[in-house]
């Protein structure tokens, strides 16, 4: 139920868009139709017809695609972060003006940070498709958001406006102290307003530890939606979070460059359902660019079907996941496992879960954790904790998961640094680079 802000923001935005043509309400019924319809050869084909426009519009208007003679996707070559850093102005299509365009750019805290231009029609595209995956998640336009990442220490004054039109409070991951983390809880409870939340999963999973460490839940305040961003979300947080806040998070795969690429929508199903509204996704072999079928597990390549200005065809995101189809043939990510940087190996080289990390907490209360491979048979697990923990019980059970040949340090550590953008790391591979 709306209250009365809730409703004159809701219908303030729809007014808005229709005073503009509807290009919104156009772009969001497109998006309703292909991800909500059980018809997959119509969906396939619309998706096709996306991707040949899409292809004879690269070629006709940009260098770097100029010399492909097919029309094919699969005579492609797979671009990655530096190609797009060496040859942006040549990616870019001389069909569109800069300044008419919206520049984004990438924060580079795991990879080669770069920039892409969007054309108005993927700018809206991206906003329908946020529309479409939020109200999954019960979130809808016009309610509170609490957005908990990092942000720009000083925010232009039209950059605070816009936020406070939106109803978006942002709160930096820098501040979740222990003293930060209760005065936003008491800020919260005080403000009395039903709580949206869009965080990155470490963040979620600092303010629940934080929690537990109480003997009541200070959580008074009552919360809509939550959904998580950046990073994967584990066990223990999406288990904790249902506690405190009294609602189940949905997971969301997303970027900078491209958009909402997936995302969880029932609190029953962990699978992440595909934007096929958007984008052609592929999984390609780890160690060399093979297309792999259904059930493998690859890299994630994406081509854009809607960024006209940046035109990304077979753009390797640097993650890794694997897709599969649903009863009515829809796919969806079964596994987004992060990136290519974060795979664990065992010691013989076959791929584990980056999940296995998750295993950690079950030993003790800490306040982070960090499994780190530092050569093809070593392993560190860093602990910042304030208990000293049964550690051959621990090493035992991982010898079992990396190889009988494994050798395991456990080091004690005062902190685990965020990267730049305010995310950690779980897991972290620094041999197989």
């Amino acid at each position: 139920m709306m209250n009365f802000g809730e409703y004159i923001r809701y219908n303030a935005f729809w007014f808005l868009d229709t005073l503009k043509g509807g290009p919104l309400k156009r772009q969001l019924e497109e998006t309703n139709f292909i991800l909500s319809s059980s018809d997959s050869s119509t969906v396939n084909q619309d998706n096709l017809n996306k991707l040949q426009a899409l292809i004879n519009h690269a070629v006709a208007s940009t260098e770097f695609y100029k010399n492909v003679t097919s029309r094919n996707l699969e005579d492609f070559s797979v671009i990655n972060k530096n190609s797009i850093c060496k040859n942006l102005k040549n990616i870019t299509s001389d069909k569109f003006k800069l300044k008419n365009c919206k520049k984004v750019c990438t924060s580079g805290s795991t990879g080669t940070p770069f920039s892409v231009y969007y054309n108005k029609d993927k700018i809206n595209k991206n906003v329908a498709d946020n529309i479409y995956f939020s109200s999954k998640s019960n979130f809808k336009i016009g309610d509170n958001l609490v957005y908990l990442k990092i942000w720009q220490e000083v925010f232009k004054r039209k950059d605070l406006l816009m936020l406070k039109l939106r109803h978006i409070s942002p709160r930096s991951v820098y501040d979740l102290s222990s003293n930060g983390i209760d005065d936003l809880i008491e800020g919260l409870n005080a403000s009395k307003k039903t709580i949206n939340m869009m965080s990155y999963a470490s963040a979620l999973e600092k303010i629940c530890w934080h929690i537990d460490k109480k003997e009541i839940n200070p959580i008074r305040f009552k919360t809509n939606s939550i959904i998580t961003i950046s990073e994967a979300l584990n066990a223990y947080t999406r288990k904790a979070v249902k506690n405190y806040f009294g609602v189940s998070p949905m997971a969301r795969y997303s970027n900078n460059e491209n958009g909402i690429l997936a995302q969880q929508i029932s609190e029953s199903d962990l699978k992440y359902r595909i934007n096929n509204s958007s984008f052609h996704i592929e999984i390609f072999s780890l160690k060399e660019d093979k297309k792999l079928n259904h059930g493998e597990m690859g890299r994630i390549v994406v081509t854009d079907l809607y960024n006209y200005a940046t035109p990304l065809i077979r753009y390797d995101t640097g993650d890794v996941g694997m897709i599969e189809l649903d009863k009515e043939n829809r796919p969806y990510f079964a596994k987004v496992l992060g990136r290519k940087l974060d795979l664990l190996y065992d010691t013989k080289g076959n791929l584990i879960s980056e999940y296995l990390a998750a295993k950690i907490w079950k030993y003790g209360r800490f306040k982070q954790i960090q499994l780190i491979q530092k050569h093809k048979k070593e392993y560190h697990i860093c602990l910042n904790t304030l208990t000293k923990i049964d550690e051959e019980k621990l090493k035992m059970e991982f010898l079992s998961y990396l190889g009988d040949d494994a050798l395991i340090k456990i080091k004690y550590v005062d902190e685990i640094p965020l990267l730049k953008s305010g995310k950690r790391r779980f897991v972290v591979n620094e041999y197989y680079l």
